[in-house]
């Protein structure tokens, strides 16, 4: 399913950037180039995904994260992808679970958009925190082979956007998220942080939520109408802690 696709993949190296500025691109594309050991987890990750198919590599970063990542969706939703995938510098996966996540995404016109669940950074054995929350059971996708649940809210830590699921977004949100950037070229701030309200029970009255920017493109995804999944088969790992996904099937409310 994936041989003969078109991929963009966004990568935010924050800690590269930071340490060597503009010579962050070339230092970045040289790990991609020859990964290893020693290489960022996301430079391994694109290298395998350029021996599945085409792909379109963006490398970014900036102080400001949710510019960022609405200047990495800007620059996706121009190159008209089949699948657009971002991707944190500190998060991994092996090839057949990277598969999986593409799969269960779907045709590039389904409307979906699939996460790679991850342990939250600095996790202790006893805890179990993930960079995302599940909103229902998990099911076996028939079609994909693999095993997912319902996602309301997720990190970017591995994410794969079809090209439906970004033209909802674009149709939904233009022109009321539109800004014109340093470059001056108008792009939309779908990562921008948003106050959420949570409506009360007899049990919890009513409150606001600021949500951080990843959480807060996942809520405008849902407004638009975009499928959440997340994959719960095979193995991630963020920043050197790995999970066994297979785990998160029976987890309730996790």
């Amino acid at each position: 399913m994936i041989a003969g696709k078109k991929l963009f993949v966004s990568v935010l190296t924050y800690d590269l950037h930071r340490r060597l500025g503009d010579a962050a691109a070339a230092a970045f594309l040289e790990q991609v180039q020859s990964p290893s050991r020693t290489s960022l987890p996301c430079a391994r990750v694109v290298a395998r995904l350029a021996a599945m198919t085409e792909l379109q590599l963006y490398h970014g970063a900036s102080s400001c994260l949710p510019k960022a990542r609405s200047r990495a969706a800007d620059a996706a939703w121009r190159a008209a992808p089949d699948y657009w995938i971002m991707l944190d510098d500190d998060v991994e996966a092996p090839t057949a679970t990277i598969a999986d996540l593409i799969t269960i995404a779907g045709r590039p016109s389904q409307a979906r958009i699939a996460v790679l669940p991850c342990l939250l950074r600095g996790q202790k054995d006893s805890e179990h925190k993930l960079n995302c929350e599940f909103s229902g059971p998990s099911r076996l996708n028939v079609e994909a082979a693999a095993w997912v649940r319902p996602v309301k809210y997720a990190g970017c830590g591995m994410v794969v956007v079809t090209r439906h699921a970004l033209e909802l977004l674009v149709g939904k949100y233009t022109p009321g998220l539109r800004f014109t950037d340093d470059d001056g070229i108008d792009r939309l701030a779908l990562f921008q942080m948003l106050l959420d309200d949570t409506q009360g029970d007899e049990r919890q009255p009513p409150r606001r939520s600021w949500l951080g920017e990843d959480f807060s493109f996942f809520r405008r995804a849902e407004l638009a109408g975009v499928e959440l999944v997340g994959l719960v088969q095979g193995i991630s790992q963020h920043a050197g802690q790995g999970l066994e996904l297979d785990s998160l099937r029976d987890i309730v409310g996790a």
